[in-house]
Formats: structure tokens, sequence, C-alpha cells
């Protein structure tokens, strides 16, 4: 699996929980100008989209790619459309709304960026995870949003993708926990986690870790909305296809006792 962070996070910050949980081999992918990277180029979003094919294809098998959160899920969608379905094992999204738009992401990065700028511990805080640029780094980000250079994928983009997909968010945000709608009638898998905020990863490591392990055994298992979708359509062209027989789910089992996972469809 290859771990994509959010903005302004590293992959110790957003998937440290999770480290331990895992039974896959993972692969954690730096965003420029986050963390120890010192690269900050001035489209920032298209070399990580350059670094996740990287290891995309440095993997021996086709990989789950998983990103989280705005920048972290453009990112890996981006980079695993690029690739194509033959390179990548399928695609999961946390922390992502498909109903908002880049124009109300710009004026939540503005106001973040504000926030920041006038409370000491904060910027004290991302100087700290981040060095002395970290403000040119959400400038840059901000930017490329109002640029075109970053899109945030919408339910067109999960449609013609080619690859299963899961979008796992936390129910305590109504804009995020809305999206699974509009992501399961786009052909998504989707799963809200009750107890959980925007980072669901640190907020409920275990049912997080459970349920990208457990999607990634219904990719092998052709078990997921896209390979049933697909069966429909051959059905419905005259052709009979199967799924394959049904095979022992691997991967942890244990959930957060706070937390409950909906598979399929909105909770």
């Amino acid at each position: 699996m290859i771990l994509v962070h959010g903005l302004m996070g590293t992959a110790n910050t957003h998937y440290g929980p999770c480290q331990g949980l895992w039974t896959h081999p993972v692969v954690t992918v730096d965003l420029p100008g986050h963390g120890t990277d010192e690269e900050l180029p001035s489209h920032p979003a298209a070399v990580a989209i350059d670094r996740v094919r990287a290891a995309i294809r440095a993997q021996p098998q086709p990989p789950l790619v998983v990103g989280l959160s705005y920048l972290g899920a453009a990112v890996a969608l981006r980079a695993s459309a690029a690739e194509g379905s033959r390179a990548v094992h399928g695609v999961v999204l946390s922390g992502y709304s498909l109903i908002v738009g880049p124009s109300t992401l710009g004026r939540w990065l503005t106001a973040f960026t504000d926030m920041a700028a006038d409370q000491q511990g904060a910027r004290a805080h991302f100087a700290q995870v981040h060095g002395p640029e970290w403000e040119r780094l959400l400038t840059a980000t901000t930017a490329e949003l109002s640029d075109g250079c970053l899109t945030l994928p919408q339910v067109e983009d999960i449609e013609r993708l080619g690859l299963p997909v899961l979008l796992i968010n936390g129910a305590l945000l109504e804009n995020e926990r809305l999206a699974v709608q509009p992501a399961a009638k786009a052909g998504a898998d989707v799963a809200v986690v009750a107890g959980a905020g925007h980072l669901v990863p640190p907020d409920s490591p275990r049912t997080f870790v459970a349920a990208v392990e457990e999607f990634s055994t219904r990719i092998t298992e052709q078990r997921t909305t896209f390979h049933e979708r697909r069966r429909s359509a051959a059905r419905a062209a005259g052709r009979d296809t199967k799924p394959p027989a049904a095979q022992t789910p691997t991967g942890p089992d244990a959930q957060d006792e706070r937390t409950t996972v909906t598979h399929g469809g909105a909770a």
C-alpha cells in the first residue's frame, strides 16, 4: 500500500497511529515542502503526483494507493489515473468531500493561513514540523487551486477512473459524512466511521486499517461495487459473468470500540 498524507501533515502525524496495525507492506510518500522534505517547487502538486507515480512503478505488484484529506486524495487519484488500471490495485480516499468545490477549499485555506499567522502556537508548530517555508507552502497550494494546476477529484473522475475506489470518512463533519452519497452513486464503495473527524487514521486507526485492508481483499476477490457494476453491465450486454469463489478475508478484524463502519452505502 502507498500512503499519501495531507496538506500540512506528514506520514507520521497523519498515519503514525496506524503503524504496527498493517498486515500488508506499506510505503509512504512525502509531499514536497512537508516535514523534512526541503523541495518546494512553484507547483508542488505536480511534483507530488510525479512522486506517487514513481512509487507506484517501484512496487513489485500493483499497490493500493491511499490519499488523505484534500491534497492527499487529489494527488493519489491523479497519480493512479495517470498510471492506469494495470499498475494500480485500487484507490482509497479519506477525509474528502465531493460536494466541496475549489473555491470553497480556497476560502478554507485562506482562513487557515490567517488563523495560523495570528496564533503563535500554530506558527511555532508548523515551523517545527515543516521549517520556515511553511507559509509559502500554504500560499503555493492555494495558488494551484486558483490557476487550475491542482484540480480536486469530482464524481466524474471516479466514474471514469476504471479502478475500485473506497471513500472512508468520519461522521463528525457534515460535508464529509454527506459526501459518501455522491461517491456511492458514482460507483465507489463507501464507509462512514462514527466518532471520527476529518482525519480518520489518527482518530480511529484500527477501524481505518481494517477497512482499507478488507477493501484490498475484496478487490482481489472482485467483490467491490466497481466489479459488481461491471458484471451487471456484462449481463445487460448478454455476457454471462460470475464472481470468483469467495475467499477468506485477511487483515485485522479488531475495530475501535467507539467506532462503527458501514460499507457500500451512506450511514
